[in-house]
């Protein structure tokens, strides 16, 4: 009589401990998840190059005109790319703002981008244009060209499903992060800054305290503000070194693009502090006559100064429909966004 052998009477007790190990790991993970969520934590999608490079693909859109939202955290914050596409029908918006990095670079690289002939809104302020910042965010602009691909592409789609749906896909959250807070007793910060799949970002000052993010980022500032104003050239200088942004914006109008530049609004210490290192009337006052594109002037336009910014600088999330809204409406107004244009 033939023997059974070890091995296929093994199996089904491997295929039952496998199934027992994967359940359980799925309950610790469900378990992690829920500790995070009961803790305040909600999921939100993290940055990238590769989700940067996503609203990079944009400027090729058919079928519609591309806006592409240049800038940094203002911008972010306080224009919503989704509703804008609800509200102006013929076209899309894109935003392609990087968090403390002046944008230059990447309106030089739209200008060199041949195939781009649609809307550029550039969020700057006065030293934004010094030579020194132009290129901050050519990082992403050469991941763009050189890195991406499609695999990455599809990479990066699957992996902001998965940001959007659940706290461990954040490598704050992680497996391995959990274990090690519940080690230490310890516990991530909690965010108060929610970035979108669309890189707009959401603020909600109600869960932080909202007096010391004024304070410091008051003393970050004005520690910022002492350097700058070593490294601030005379209004003549400066105006002067504008001319090559403006040559770039020349080349994407001369292909029936468009560019708009655009300064965010300021309150209280944040707008002194900036007046005291670039006074007005020397700097962008000038730049706003010299330009030869159209100038939405935040700081100067009572609409958009009406909207409360919790840290002098930034729009909480709750009044960023309006503020979009009443953004888009003097956009309209100036005529320097939809203003019927033929889609592409």
């Amino acid at each position: 009589m033939d023997r059974p052998s070890s091995t296929s009477s093994s199996s089904p007790r491997w295929g039952l401990a496998w199934l027992l190990a994967l359940g359980l790991t799925a309950l610790a993970l469900g378990v992690l998840e829920w500790r995070w969520r009961a803790l305040g934590h909600v999921p939100g999608v993290v940055d990238s190059k590769a989700l940067w490079a996503m609203q990079r693909d944009g400027a090729q859109v058919q079928g519609a005109v591309p806006v592409l939202l240049l800038g940094a955290s203002r911008i972010q914050a306080a224009v919503d790319p989704a509703l804008l596409d609800e509200l102006a029908p013929g076209h899309r918006y894109f935003m392609l703002a990087v968090n403390g990095r002046y944008p230059l670079a990447v309106l030089r690289d739209l200008a060199e981008d041949e195939a781009f002939s649609g809307v550029v809104v550039l969020d700057v302020e006065a030293n934004a244009f010094l030579p020194r910042f132009a290129d901050l965010q050519q990082p992403w602009v050469e991941y763009w060209h050189r890195d991406y691909t499609p695999s990455w592409r599809w990479h990066r789609q699957l992996l902001t499903h998965w940001q959007q749906a659940s706290l461990l896909a954040d490598p704050r959250f992680s497996a391995t992060a959990s274990l090690r807070h519940l080690v230490r007793g310890t516990t991530p910060q909690r965010d108060y800054v929610r970035l979108r799949a669309h890189r707009g970002t959401e603020i909600d000052y109600a869960r932080t305290d909202t007096a010391a993010a004024r304070a410091h980022f008051r003393k970050s500032l004005a520690n910022d503000i002492a350097a700058w104003q070593a490294l601030r050239p005379d209004p003549a200088t400066w105006l002067a070194d504008i001319a090559p942004v403006f040559d770039w914006a020349h080349r994407i109008e001369a292909r029936g693009g468009r560019v708009v530049f655009y300064q965010s609004p300021l309150h209280g210490t944040h707008a002194e502090l900036w007046d005291a290192v670039y006074p007005p009337a020397e700097y962008w006052d000038r730049f706003v006559a010299a330009s030869p594109f159209p100038v939405l002037d935040g700081r100067a336009e009572p609409a958009l100064l009406a909207f409360e910014l919790p840290d002098d600088s930034h729009l909480d999330a709750r009044d960023k429909a309006a503020f979009t809204r009443a953004w888009l409406a003097l956009m309209r107004e100036r005529g320097v966004l939809d203003t019927g244009r033929p889609t592409r």
